[in-house]
């Protein structure tokens, strides 16, 4: 099973690149961690495999099929087979990231099951990134072609998935099928999925991650919060929308985007619907408010 590998390194990135794959099922292609130049942009186009990046410091954007995301550290984001993607360092702030690529018959349902769902390119990070770094660290200084280190590299991405699988469901509580004898429960786990996926959650999605038919879990949440799932997951993003205006500098556009719309102006339509002015003016009469404070 002993494959051949390169490594590659420069003073701002270390990188394994793998020529040969260990198992069908999944295999580590590539591997490495980066100090991004200030703006420093990275394009491609019908690319292979599962791109997972944890970002470790820094912000920058990305770009997928036409979607664009402002992200930073604290969040991961994954590039998907066969789409046009391109990630740029932020001027100010270039990030810093790990990654790993992976492949096989089933990567796709790892990706799924990290968070990464059909559509669904970046999301937050909810355990230590540290571990991240680690991992890939632990697998650039094993860069020999040698059986056991073939193993070692395949185990080792087996832990940076479960590690990303185990990011996603940190927050999310696991249905017991035993205790859920009361819709409180459905309706308590809806609202954890929804209060900690905002920005790309679907309600079909949490319908799923519960089990329970979608009509059902709406007539639940409604009879017990008030309003209806979709209501519900508007408000989050709401919420934490009219938060990063009051506590960050960052442009109307942004964060938009963060809370999960991709047009700013349906983002600014729906906000105005909500609080009655425009996400602008809501940010400049709230400052001017604080400051007129004694």
């Amino acid at each position: 099973m002993s494959s051949e590998s390169i490594l590659q390194e420069t003073d701002q990135y270390r990188c394994l690149v793998y020529q040969d794959k260990q198992t069908n099922d999944i295999f580590l292609s590539h591997c490495g961690v980066e100090k991004c130049l200030p703006g420093y942009e990275f394009h491609t186009e019908q690319r292979t495999g599962y791109h997972l990046h944890v970002i470790l410091k820094g912000r920058g954007r990305l770009h997928v099929d036409g979607r664009d995301y402002s992200l930073h550290d604290g969040q991961m984001f994954v590039t998907k087979p066969g789409e046009e993607t391109w990630y740029r360092a932020d001027e100010k702030e270039p990030w810093q990231y790990c990654w790993m690529t992976f492949d096989g018959n089933n990567a796709a349902r790892y990706a799924e099951n990290a968070g990464f769902q059909k559509g669904v390119n970046w999301r937050d990070c909810h355990v230590d990134r540290r571990q991240f770094y680690t991992l890939v660290e632990r697998t650039l200084n094993r860069p020999e072609m040698t059986v056991a280190n073939d193993l070692y590299r395949l185990g080792i991405l087996l832990q940076y998935i479960s590690l990303a699988i185990e990011s996603n469901d940190a927050t999310l509580p696991s249905p017991n099928r035993e205790e859920a004898d009361s819709s409180d429960v459905y309706v308590d786990y809806a609202v954890t999925y929804i209060q900690s996926n905002y920005a790309n959650a679907k309600i079909g999605d949490v319908a799923r991650f519960i089990g329970i038919n979608r009509s059902y879990l709406s007539n639940l949440f409604k009879q017990r919060i008030g309003v209806s799932p979709q209501e519900y997951l508007m408000q989050c993003k709401l919420e934490q929308a009219r938060k990063l205006l009051l506590e960050t500098d960052a442009p109307v556009q942004d964060i938009a985007r963060r809370v999960g719309y991709d047009n700013p102006l349906t983002f600014s339509k729906i906000f105005k619907g909500s609080f009655g002015v425009s996400p602008k003016t809501y940010r400049r009469q709230k400052r001017e408010h604080k400051e007129i404070l004694p």
